[in-house]
C-alpha cells in the first residue's frame, strides 16, 4: 500500500512544512494585497494637447463593436458601415488616418477611460447619465427606438402592448433604457450583449418582442431573419454622438467642426444614403443641426480655431486616471453587485452538485470493462472538452428551441455548465482512481468483497483525499466560468458589473469591485480544502511514521 502523504512532493520535516503554509498563505493573499493597492493609487493625468498629439503620431485611434449594421460590421474581414466612413472623412479633415479597435461593447469604455483609444463610435446615443463620465461630440444621426415583433403577431402594435409582454433588449442600451421607462418588470426584460442576439430570442418565442435601434435592427431583418418586421417607426428619439473623455474638448471641438463641414459640403449625405437607404434631404440635416448643442459644451473660443489649439485648458488639467477610484459609483454600484454574486454562487453550487456525481459516473465507465460504456464516456469527454463553453451553453438555449427543446436560461445556463463540469471532473476522478495501487483492489477482493463494495470502501475514499486539490481548482474555474451565462441573460456577477461599467463612466472602478468580490467567493473555498487536508493529517503522519498498512 502506497502511504498516503509519500512520493516526491512529500515534505520532510515540520518546520518545512510550516515555512511552505506561510509562503502558500502569503501567495494566496497577493491579489488581494495588489488589489488593496490599486484601490489607493491616484495619479494625475491631463488632457492637454491631445489633439496635437494625434496629429504628432499620424493617427486617431477609435474602439468600436462591429456587430451593429449599418453602423459598423464586418464584411469580407474589413470593417464596414456609417460610423466607418464618417470617421474616415473625419480623419481627412485632421489630416490623420483612422485606425479602428474592434471590442465587444461592453468593453469600449474601458479602453476610453484607460486611454488606450481616442473615442468611440459605436451608434452610441447622447444620454445625460453618459455625459456625467464623459463627452460627446455633436449628434451626427438621429436615430431611435423601434420594435420588432415575429410576422403577424398582431397582440403587438405599439410599446403600449409590451407592458405584459416579455421584451429582448441589449444590455445597458437606450433600448433598455426604454423597456425599463415604458414600466416593464425587470424579469420580463431578456437582456442580451448583441442585436443579433435579441433577434434571435423573438424567433425562437423566447421573448414576444424585442427593442433595438430602427436604421439597426431594419437592416438585420434584411439579411438574416425574414420572420420578424419592425413595428411601425421609432417610438423613441435619439441622439448617436462621437464618445469621448469629458476633458478632450480640443478633440470634440475638432470632430465637430469636420462634421460640420462634411453636412454642408455633401459628403454626409452621400453616406447617409449608401448606408440608410434612405434621401438625405434638407429636412435631415435641418433637424441635426437643431440638436447641435446636446453633445459636450465647447468654449466658443475653442471653437473658432476649429479645436486646432494646444489644449482646451491648460491652466486647469483634468484630475484623475484609470487608476483613480471613484467611490461613490462603487457605492451604488455594490448593491446590485452582491445580488449578481448571489446568482453566481447559487448556479456554481447547483453546477457542482450535479457536475460531481455525474463526473464520478463517468470515470467509472471509462474504468468499466464494457467496451459501449467505456465508449459512450470516452466520446463524451472528449467532445464537451474539444468544444468551448460559450458555444455549448449558446447551443442549449439558442440552438435546441428549433428542436422543440426550450429552457429557461437558469435552466440553460446550470444544463451546459453542469454537461461542461462532469467531464473535467469525470477526469480528475479517473486519474484519481487508476493512482490508487492496484494491490489494494486485490487485497480487497480476497477478502471476500466484491468489486462494488471494494470501491465504495476502498479505493473511493482514498481517492477523494488525492482528488480534492484538483476539485477545489476546476470549483474555483467553474465559479468564473459562471460569468459566460451572460449570454442567456442571466445578471449574474460579471454581467451586472458590465452594465454598471457601461453607463457610470467608470469601467475601472466597477471592475475591481466585481474581481474583490470573485476574490471573496474564492478565498472561503481555498480555506476550507485546506482545513480539511489538515483534518485527514493524522493519516499522514501514521503512515510517514512506519504503520503503513500493507
Amino acid at each position: 500500500m502506497i502511504p498516503i502523504g509519500s512520493g516526491p512532493y512529500r515534505l520532510k520535516n515540520d518546520t518545512t512544512r510550516e515555512s511552505m503554509r506561510t509562503f502558500t498563505y502569503q501567495f494566496r493573499l497577493s491579489p488581494l494585497l495588489l488589489i488593496l493597492t490599486l484601490c489607493v493609487v491616484t495619479s494625475r493625468v491631463t488632457a492637454q494637447n491631445l489633439l496635437s498629439q494625434i496629429k504628432q503620431r499620424g493617427e486617431l485611434v477609435i474602439a468600436t463593436d462591429p456587430t451593429y449594421a449599418p453602423f459598423e460590421f464586418m464584411e469580407n474581414g474589413q470593417m464596414k458601415g456609417l460610423d466607418i466612413d464618417i470617421a474616415a472623412e473625419i480623419g481627412k479633415e485632421l489630416g490623420v488616418k483612422v485606425r479602428w479597435v474592434a471590442m465587444e461593447w461592453a468593453g469600449v469604455l474601458g479602453a476610453l477611460e484607460t486611454r488606450k483609444v481616442d473615442a468611440v463610435m459605436a451608434g452610441v446615443t447622447i444620454t445625460e447619465a453618459r455625459k456625467k463620465g464623459n463627452g460627446f461630440s455633436r449628434p451626427y444621426f438621429l436615430s431611435g427606438q423601434a420594435i420588432v415583433r415575429r410576422k403577424g403577431d398582431d397582440r403587438i402594435k405599439s410599446e403600449k402592448d409590451l407592458l405584459d409582454k416579455r421584451v429582448a433588449v441589449i444590455v445597458q442600451t437606450t433600448g433598455q433604457f426604454a423597456a425599463e421607462k415604458l414600466g416593464l418588470p425587470k424579469d420580463h426584460i431578456n437582456r442580451y450583449d448583441s442585436q443579433p442576439d435579441t433577434l434571435m430570442d423573438v424567433r425562437n418565442s423566447k421573448s414576444d418582442a424585442a427593442i433595438g435601434d430602427e436604421p439597426a435592427v431594419r437592416a438585420m431583418i434584411r439579411k438574416g431573419y425574414p420572420e420578424l418586421e419592425v413595428v411601425g417607426k421609432a417610438f423613441v428619439q435619439e441622439n448617436v454622438g462621437i464618445e469621448t473623455r469629458k476633458g478632450d474638448t480640443d478633440l470634440i471641438a475638432a470632430m465637430n467642426s469636420a462634421l460640420d463641414t462634411m453636412m454642408v459640403d455633401g459628403r454626409y449625405a452621400k453616406i447617409f444614403e449608401k448606408w440608410i437607404l434612405e434621401p438625405a434631404n434638407s429636412s435631415l440635416i435641418g433637424g441635426l443641426d437643431r440638436v447641435k448643442e446636446v453633445g459636450t459644451a465647447v468654449p466658443a473660443a475653442l471653437m473658432a480655431t476649429k479645436g486646432l489649439t494646444a489644449s482646451s485648458n491648460p491652466d486647469n488639467p483634468v484630475k484623475g486616471s484609470a487608476l483613480t477610484i471613484r467611490w461613490p459609483q462603487l457605492k451604488e454600484a455594490m448593491p446590485q453587485l452582491l445580488l449578481g454574486a448571489r446568482l453566481t454562487l447559487l448556479v456554481t453550487l447547483l453546477t457542482m452538485l450535479i457536475g460531481a456525481p455525474s463526473g464520478l459516473v463517468i470515470a467509472l465507465m471509462r474504468i468499466s470493462n464494457f467496451k459501449l460504456l467505456k465508449a459512450i464516456a470516452t466520446v463524451y469527454v472528449e467532445l464537451v472538452r474539444g468544444t468551448p463553453l460559450l458555444m455549448q451553453i449558446y447551443f442549449i438555449y439558442f440552438v435546441l428551441p428549433a428542436l422543440n427543446l426550450n429552457f429557461s436560461p437558469l435552466l440553460a445556463a446550470v444544463t451546459a455548465l453542469s454537461i461542461n463540469a462532469a467531464a473535467y471532473i469525470s477526469e480528475i476522478f479517473r486519474s484519481g482512481i487508476e493512482s490508487i495501487d492496484v494491490g489494494q483492489m486485490e487485497a480487497a477482493r480476497s477478502l471476500g468483497m466484491d468489486y462494488k463494495v471494494a470501491m465504495r470502501y476502498i479505493i473511493l475514499p482514498q481517492t477523494i483525499r488525492r482528488t480534492l486539490p484538483p476539485l477545489t481548482n476546476e470549483a474555483v474555474a467553474l465559479l468564473k466560468d459562471s460569468s459566460l451565462m451572460s449570454v442567456v441573460a442571466l445578471s449574474e456577477l460579471m454581467r451586472v458589473g458590465k452594465e454598471f461599467a457601461t453607463t457610470a463612466g467608470a469601467p475601472t472602478t466597477v471592475y475591481l469591485g466585481v474581481a474583490t468580490l470573485y476574490l471573496a467567493m474564492t478565498l472561503p473555498l481555498t480555506y476550507l480544502v485546506r482545513r480539511l487536508e489538515n483534518a485527514w493529517q493524522p493519516i499522514s503522519k501514521m503512515n510517514r511514521g512506519g504503520t503503513n498498512v500493507k
